[in-house]
């Protein structure tokens, strides 16, 4: 990533970012990025509705399993430390 940009929203819409992200268990910044990216997708309308695109993160993130960090990260150096 090459660019950064400074986004300000009021507090509702901060808090409505930061429980959706907290639901598909990704930062607030990386929700952000995922939505423009969702909105600037070719053939996508500007009209939009990111609370539809929203909808569809969190739908796709409750199919996921539960993933337990400990884990993951425990057989990922397994996994690396065999190949030494």
């Amino acid at each position: 990533m090459t660019k950064a940009i400074t986004l300000r929203l009021d507090d509702a819409d901060h808090q409505a970012l930061a429980r959706q992200a907290e639901q598909l268990r990704v930062s607030t910044g990386t929700l952000a990025r995922m939505l423009v990216h969702a909105g600037l997708e070719e053939g996508t309308p500007v009209e939009r509705d990111a609370r539809a695109a929203i909808a569809r993160l969190v739908r796709r993130s409750q199919e996921r399993p539960a993933a337990d960090a400990v884990a993951l990260v425990r057989d990922a150096r397994a996994v690396l430390g065999s190949r030494r």
